[in-house]
């Protein structure tokens, strides 16, 4: 949905703000084909979603090491936008349309910008991606976006009175209540916060049917523009806070990493898990941070479960208006190296996990990431495995990405 709204938004900026230049596409077919090379280029990079749920073996592994995997590339975007052009001139000559040199330029362009805001947006959250791949295959962490944040579909709401199938509008406007019911249903999202949700899809729907086309397409640009740019100026401060806080309350830890989300339609609540190590310990301490503590402490914030599979103890450090802590998680380093050398799976899990967790279960381990690790049950990105044993003569050919946590290896 928010990758389709964002599409919607992209397809109507292009075709409103570009002239129309007979011979060509009429008016209206060149922007409908506009729009909707938008939105199918913003979802094509999730094809690899086939692959995953349909792998060699449809575990959690093959989605882990699958999904945004080669399509969420740089080399990837690009042939996947190209694809789309082969197929959208062919729907032309399909349908005998004759589109001028500067309407397929046009679609052209459109296509690359839809597969590159994928891209972009998969960037700004905690998943991560490697787009770089196969010159670079590290993975790039964002920290700035939730993976489904309510505000980009309201940022789409002025492009409602601009769809012309009635069964359109009515999806549309059954996507926007969506947004506001999740809020209030899940808990992410605080009462006062749906109401400003709310506020806002109700002025921007009000703006929308008021003015023109093109001044509908300017307005969603601008608030997605906006929205992108608050987050991700609150993602920075939020990480110096934590980085902050961690020096004053751990000095002794030597810092690894941060993983940060934020809550739903707030920006000033933040999901953290602070990475360090001390000694042979590695330690990951899951928090709730505010960085406006003087407006909403970090107490107060609508917050994910704070319960994990993975055996945690308290956090040796008090709470305060600025972070909330859930509880911490630690091993021995040389014990998780163990459980990877051991363990083909385990090593496999090592190229996607940013946050690694292993405990020892009944005659066996679990073994996952903290980001992901929600509740008491083991779910999608949590492994069983076989007790650590002599490293396997070989293991299966995995994924190129490289691991981001091997200092924990060595």
């Amino acid at each position: 949905m928010t990758h389709s709204l964002i599409g919607l938004i992209a397809g109507e900026s292009v075709a409103q703000t570009t002239a129309c230049n007979p011979p060509g596409l009429p008016a209206a077919t060149r922007r409908g084909v506009l729009v909707g090379v938008s939105v199918l280029a913003n979802n094509l990079p999730d094809l690899d979603l086939l692959f995953t749920y349909q792998g060699r073996s449809a575990n959690q592994l093959d989605y882990m090491l699958w999904h945004r995997g080669y399509t969420h590339t740089v080399i990837g975007c690009v042939l996947l936008a190209a694809s789309l052009y082969v197929c959208t001139e062919i729907w032309l000559r399909w349908r005998r349309l004759a589109p001028s040199r500067a309407d397929r330029a046009l679609v052209l362009g459109t296509a690359l910008l839809g597969t590159f805001l994928h891209l972009t947006m998969d960037a700004l959250n905690s998943y991560g991606v490697h787009p770089f791949w196969p010159y670079k295959n590290r993975w790039y962490y964002g920290d700035s976006v939730f993976i489904v944040e309510p505000l980009y579909w309201a940022a789409a709401a002025p492009l409602m009175f601009l769809l012309r199938p009635v069964w359109a509008r009515l999806a549309f406007g059954l996507a926007l209540i969506a947004g506001v019911v999740l809020g209030l249903a899940t808990g992410l999202v605080a009462d006062g916060s749906c109401a400003v949700l709310a506020a806002m899809i109700a002025l921007l729907l009000l703006v929308g049917r008021r003015v023109s086309a093109r001044a509908a397409a300017a307005i969603s640009a601008a608030a997605f523009l906006a929205l992108t740019g608050g987050f991700v100026l609150a993602g920075r401060i939020a990480a110096r806070q934590a980085e902050a806080i961690a020096g004053a309350d751990f000095g002794a830890d030597r810092p690894i990493d941060h993983a940060l989300t934020p809550m739903p339609v707030n920006p000033l609540c933040w999901d953290v898990l602070l990475l360090a190590s001390n000694g042979d310990r590695y330690i990951v301490r899951h928090g709730l941070l505010s960085i406006a503590p003087q407006v909403l402490s970090a107490g107060r914030c609508p917050h994910f479960a704070g319960t994990h599979l993975a055996p945690t103890a308290a956090v040796a450090a008090a709470d305060s208006g600025g972070m909330h802590w859930f509880g911490e998680f630690s091993m021995p380093k040389a014990q998780l190296a163990a459980l990877v050398a051991g363990n083909c799976d385990a090593a496999a899990l090592m190229r996607f996990a940013r946050a690694p967790f292993a405990a020892p279960a009944e005659r066996a381990w679990i073994m996952g990431d903290l980001r992901f690790d929600r509740g008491r049950t083991p779910g999608m990105f949590t492994l069983i495995l076989p007790p650590p044993q002599q490293r396997p003569a070989s293991c299966p050919h995995a994924a190129p990405w490289s691991m981001p946590r091997a200092e924990l290896l060595r």
